[in-house]
């Protein structure tokens, strides 16, 4: 009785190793967790003359006194250069 019990446990442990072994080799996912969104990492920043938020890689880089300034485009950039940072909200 002993023996049959140790087989069916043997058994037992190579099926679930086999088959998280086929499983991995396949490429499926054995947790449904694993399937997490990927975190945005990229900042937002807002355009001090029209107020649209822009990401921080993508926006226009404008220093003027020590202050970096962010644009969503060169038309903004330049409104901001003529006004003398009148429009500045940020």
């Amino acid at each position: 009785m002993h023996r049959l019990i140790l087989f069916f446990l043997i058994l037992f442990i190579v099926y679930h190793l086999f088959k998280r072994y086929v499983r991995s080799l396949f490429g499926f996912r054995t947790k449904p967790h694993d399937k997490r969104p990927t975190p945005i990492t990229d900042e937002l920043v807002k355009d001090p003359v029209c107020g649209t938020y822009v990401p921080k890689r993508e926006a226009i880089v404008y220093g003027k006194m020590g202050k970096l300034y962010y644009f969503c485009s060169k038309k903004c950039l330049e409104e901001f250069k003529k006004s003398g940072h009148q429009n500045d909200r940020a």
